[in-house]
């Protein structure tokens, strides 16, 4: 009948408008999701606790936290695992920030200040790692790696990747330009990567920035999606990391 056919094709415009409704909200949703925005950009370094102060906590006052004045002012801060006799050369310290951490402790709520040190050949030796409460100004010593010839990061710079380069690597693999602002910054991440014994979520993650002191690129892209760069040189989105 006639009236019966009118009404069955008005009943399925309107179910498959109500799809296209929902699928677009849905990949709004997932898109809008890709991008940390504003507020995910922002640490929670001043609700963080202090911890409580011990002959191993050094802490330094930052009258100026410019790149320049910041290699100054941690060449000549004292640490407790440097060997007076070896003679190493600062290099530029860069600045790492939490992405999604909250739980309340400096260590993973606040930035980091890196400062990588060289031997006299060149070699990146040593990376120590300041916990940055910049609420207060002050830079926490919290620890120095070292790093020997068998490491791939031995004969590389620091950070291993420039900022430059992980804007090449997102436009080669997503035909997506960076944004100057925000401008691209290292990060590190909350991911749970285990023990061999008990692996977690992120064990088998090689794309870096577990740790402070292993930063990786995030860019904003030009599409309004935020991109990490790993170390491994592979480009990902928010959705590709096991968080």
């Amino acid at each position: 009948m006639p009236g019966i056919a009118v009404l069955k094709k008005t009943w399925v415009l309107a179910l498959l408008g109500l799809v296209v409704v929902i699928g677009g909200v849905t990949f709004y949703n997932w898109h809008r999701n890709e991008s940390l925005g504003i507020d995910g950009r922002k640490d929670t370094c001043a609700e963080a606790m202090e911890p409580p102060l011990s002959m191993s906590t050094l802490e330094i006052s930052v009258p100026d936290d410019s790149p320049s004045a910041m290699k100054e002012l941690l060449a000549d801060a004292p640490i407790l695992t440097r060997d007076p006799t070896v003679i190493l050369t600062p290099g530029a310290p860069v600045l790492a920030h939490p992405i999604r951490m909250h739980n309340g402790q400096d260590f993973n709520d606040c930035p980091h200040w890196l400062l990588p040190n060289y031997d006299a050949a060149g070699h990146l030796v040593q990376l120590v790692d300041y916990v940055y409460d910049c609420p207060h100004k002050y830079v926490r010593f919290a620890y120095a790696g070292t790093i020997f010839s068998g490491d791939p990061r031995y004969s590389n710079p620091f950070p291993y990747l420039s900022a430059e380069q992980a804007k090449a690597l997102l436009e080669s693999a997503r035909g997506v330009d960076a944004k100057a602002d925000p401008a691209p910054e290292l990060v590190f991440l909350p991911l749970n990567v285990g023990v061999p014994q008990q692996p977690g979520p992120a064990y088998n993650w090689r794309g870096g920035g577990a740790v402070p002191s292993d930063p990786i690129w995030l860019l904003a892209g030009t599409d309004g999606r935020d991109y990490l760069v790993g170390e491994d040189k592979r480009v990902y989105t928010l959705h590709d990391i096991p968080w």
